[in-house]
């Protein structure tokens, strides 16, 4: 696991990115034209301001930008002050004050948190087959050359036995 402090000289080391829909916002409707319609999601509220007190906060989405100005209302009627990013040329959110940013730009961030994210930790051997499982792209027994991702040909052959939940390398 990989562990960035605050660094003055890094950027990247002062902020925290959030994904908002399934990690902040909870939606038991599915997706709803782009409404935002859910209820945070138990703990999200206080965690996130755990997290601003400690570094700035930026919240990722992968929603249109037309839908930014509804995701930092939805912020703000749960008492937090958010801004929607205009910036074309952001790399990075230092913050400003205690506000919180809403884009749809990967900014540089110490850390990322998301409902569908995958730790890569250097092994792609170990990652491949897991992104695999996770985008249901592991059909039968055996994922290998005729698999129709080609990078499973190139790394190798992967088996998925009855019963367990991640392939196996051959």
């Amino acid at each position: 696991m990989t562990v960035i402090p605050l660094n003055p000289a890094s950027p990247a080391s002062h902020a925290v990115g959030i994904d908002f829909d399934l990690t902040l916002v909870e939606h038991r409707n599915g997706w709803q034209d782009g409404r935002i319609y859910g209820n945070p999601i138990p703990g999200a509220l206080d965690a996130l301001r755990e997290l601003m007190r400690r570094r700035a906060v930026f919240c990722v989405t992968a929603r249109h930008r037309r839908y930014h100005p509804d995701v930092a209302a939805w912020f703000v009627s749960h008492g937090f002050d958010a801004i929607v990013d205009d910036d074309p040329d952001r790399a990075y959110w230092l913050g400003d004050g205690d506000r919180l940013l809403v884009t749809n730009k990967k900014l540089g961030a110490a850390l990322y948190i998301d409902d569908r994210a995958l730790t890569f930790d250097g092994d792609w051997n170990a990652a491949l087959p897991e992104a695999l499982r996770r985008i249901g792209e592991c059909h039968g027994p055996v994922v290998g050359p005729a698999d129709p991702v080609p990078a499973a040909g190139r790394l190798g052959l992967w088996r998925i036995d009855p019963g367990q939940h991640a392939p196996t390398r051959l």
